[in-house]
């Protein structure tokens, strides 16, 4: 590979040093010293590849969109401590990864691009470096990681785990037990009319159907039902709702639930008192809204929005957080250029602040507080304060949830990774609601319906899929991952642990296995035929089929000799062999 580097930084030089970790992985470090300290502007840094068995294009912020793009339109990974992660991945037909660009910084404003050059069908690659303002700085350091093995792209993908975690210091949170336990949440089944008595009725009926935790989300701070956040910003209880929220929170700890608190952490509406006192402090003017979001390189801002928190969980009793729009911290045109007031000009490095205090001084009241964060922000640096990232919202929609489902567990394979809040519509079929649920396995459901609503089909499908998740779930969330055919949106989907394989067909019906003693292959094609490709003889087994209530619909022994073996299976049903 040949570098290039554009410098549009004047008084400045940039250094670029490559090192061989062996044949297939490369370390280019960009070191960049200024003579005198400035904000920096842009440093791009290019290299290409042949575009060759090169299929589609992977980053945890890609949504459904795997396709190759052009040079002059490209595939574009932003990455910022409040959003992104700094990963770009380039895969071949059958899952073998091409190329796998990562950067060590994962806090500064960067992108990771790739995209088709027409003249000679080869793939640019560009680094951009410091894409948003930051700190005035001396100098700059950080490493270009390039990996060009010939491996499955799930296995690429691990490795840059691992060298954001042994080579960049960024570790994981420590995670509770309860982090990786279903959820029930109350956002799409009450949206903002939260009720206490039936908050509390739901509590009762998701404990008894395997749900351990309850997420209390917007609403419970204001009158105002227009789903907006001009009355955030005091977060004072609305007692028009909830006249005694310690009592709420005991309550539902009397129903053997944990009870999570949602916060819109940057939003300020024009309607609050805190608005009164801050306007002055925040990121600027948000065009036909009723309001915006503080600016958290004020330390003052940082500390009352960290005393709020932390008043909550020693006065309340939580047992956890939701932190939302994280990623709403960002720059504006109406964003002042500087405030004397200011303890760091970057605001990254306040938002870092910010989640950092937060962490600790929460978990100081409660080691084993619950932190929610969302996508987009999942990247490593912010990782070190959430214990639980749930998937963007995406109402009633299993691809998209599962598709983002299975891009943040392939990137973040020790923070629990939550469903969207599952739900649909009452009247749908039992089979449909399964496949809500199905195409959520892999990592923790959370489910907000009105649970005493649900028809008795529906509440039999949900029971089922539940206590299979809760009994298999060491499995599910800790087992090794993989999943076919990123281009088709995960065909296939497994996980193994020891001699016990889970997978869900999506689109693909054929598992190919060598050897396993349990196996659960779930059938999400929309079809009711699955096969099993045995690649040796694996003796007399038991085999079970139930649909997707629970209900068996086919037990007998098969001869599980090598080739592959024919199974009917209802549709969102399960095959289980043993």
């Amino acid at each position: 590979m040949i570098f290039s580097c554009k410098n549009e930084n004047k008084n400045s030089n940039v250094i670029l040093t490559e090192r061989k970790e062996n044949d297939q992985v490369t370390y280019l470090d960009v070191d960049i010293k200024f003579d005198e300290p400035a904000i920096p502007s842009t440093v791009s840094v290019q290299w290409s590849t042949d575009c060759i068995d090169v299929m589609s294009v992977w980053s945890g912020s890609m949504g459904i969109d795997h396709s190759l793009h052009p040079d002059w339109n490209p595939n574009e990974t932003n990455s910022r401590l409040a959003s992104g992660a700094p990963v770009h991945q380039l895969i071949s037909l059958n899952g073998k990864n091409k190329m796998t660009i990562a950067v060590s910084d994962a806090e500064t404003p960067l992108s990771i691009s790739t995209g088709v050059r027409e003249e000679d069908a080869s793939v640019i690659c560009t680094v951009r470096f410091f894409t948003l303002p930051v700190n005035t700085i001396s100098e700059y350091h950080a490493t270009i990681y390039i990996d060009t093995s010939d491996c499955d792209y799930c296995k690429a993908l691990k490795d840059v785990g691992r060298f954001w975690e042994d080579k960049c210091g960024y570790t994981h949170a420590y995670v509770p037990e309860n982090s990786a336990k279903a959820m029930y949440s109350c956002w799409y089944s009450f949206h903002q009319n939260i009720d206490v008595d039936a908050v509390i009725n739901q509590c009762r009926i998701a404990k008894k159907m395997g749900m351990e935790s309850v997420i209390v989300d917007d609403g419970w701070q204001t009158g105002d039902l227009n789903r907006g956040y001009a009355y955030c910003g005091d977060w004072e209880v609305y007692k028009g709702k909830i006249p005694d929220m310690k009592d709420f929170v005991n309550r539902v700890h009397e129903t053997g639930m944990k009870f999570l608190l949602w916060y819109s952490v940057p939003f300020i509406g024009v309607y609050s008192k805190a608005y009164q006192k801050m306007k002055d402090k925040t990121l600027g003017v948000w065009e036909d809204e009723g309001w915006t979001a503080l600016d958290p390189r004020f330390p003052d801002v940082r500390e009352y929005l960290i005393g709020i928190y932390e008043k909550a969980a020693k006065d309340w009793g939580l047992d956890g957080l939701k932190l939302d729009f994280i990623d709403s911290f960002k720059l504006l045109k109406t964003t002042p250029p500087y405030d004397e007031r200011w303890d760091t000009l970057s605001l990254e490095d306040g938002v870092n602040r910010l989640l950092s205090e937060t962490a600790e001084r929460l978990k100081k009241i409660n080691p084993e507080i619950m932190i929610e964060f969302r996508q987009t922000y999942f990247g490593p640096a912010i990782c070190k304060y959430g214990n639980m990232i749930r998937v963007i919202d995406c109402p009633n929609d299993p691809i998209k949830n599962h598709v983002s489902a299975i891009d943040l567990r392939l990137l973040l394979g020790k923070t629990p990774i939550h469903s969207d809040m599952l739900m649909w519509n009452l009247d749908d079929t039992p089979q449909m609601v399964a496949h809500q649920m199905i195409t959520t396995i892999f990592c923790v459901p959370q489910i907000s319906l009105m649970l005493d609503k649900l028809s008795e089909s529906h509440r039999e499908v949900v029971s089922f899929y539940l206590k299979f998740w809760n009994e298999n779930r060491d499995v599910l969330l800790n087992g090794e991952l993989s999943a076919d055919d990123p281009h088709q949106l995960y065909s296939l989907v497994k996980s193994e642990k020891g001699s016990h394989t889970i997978a869900v067909a999506y689109t693909k019906p054929v598992m190919k296995t060598a050897d396993f003693l349990k196996l659960h292959f779930i059938n999400a094609t929309g079809h009711d035929t699955l096969y099993v490709d045995c690649s040796k003889d694996l003796g007399e087994r038991q085999v079970t089929v139930f649909d997707c209530r629970g209900n068996i619909v086919y037990k007998a022994s098969c001869n599980m000799t090598i080739g592959v073996h024919s199974f009917d299976v209802p549709d969102s049903g399960m095959l289980e062999i043993k």
